[in-house]
């Protein structure tokens, strides 16, 4: 009975902390995004976003919004966000140079076969 009392003031401890689980959000034991990536919520709806680190100064990034169909506009918001988040966190600005970025028109925006939108770009802060 004692083990269980120590078991459950444990887990409470850990909620207060902050800590919220491995597969969501950041839990800072995976620095870009969890094992599952970011979750945003643009205009009411939830969107998961996975940066990826394409260079090897960890400045050029893509960025991958998943079911970016439900609303393409919120969706390129959402990793808008997700790539802004990592700049400022990893060079302490939020400057990109985009190569396929936010600010092209909607008409002209592909998504990928399994109906992501992927935005590159690459930190030039600092």
């Amino acid at each position: 009975m004692k083990a269980i009392a120590l078991a459950l003031t444990g887990a409470v401890l850990l909620t207060g902390c902050g800590f919220s689980g491995l597969g969501s959000g950041d839990s800072g034991l995976f620095p870009r995004g969890g094992l599952r990536g970011n979750s945003e919520q643009v205009e009411g709806i939830r969107f998961r976003s996975r940066l990826n680190v394409v260079s090897e100064d960890d400045r050029s990034f893509a960025v991958s919004v998943r079911s970016a169909g439900r609303d393409l506009g919120a969706a390129r918001e959402a990793g808008r966000i997700e790539a802004v988040r990592y700049c400022l966190r990893v060079f302490g600005g939020t400057e990109i140079l985009w190569e396929n970025g936010p600010d092209r028109p909607l008409e002209e925006i592909a998504l990928a076969d399994d109906g992501a939108l992927v935005l590159t770009g690459r930190c030039i802060s600092r």
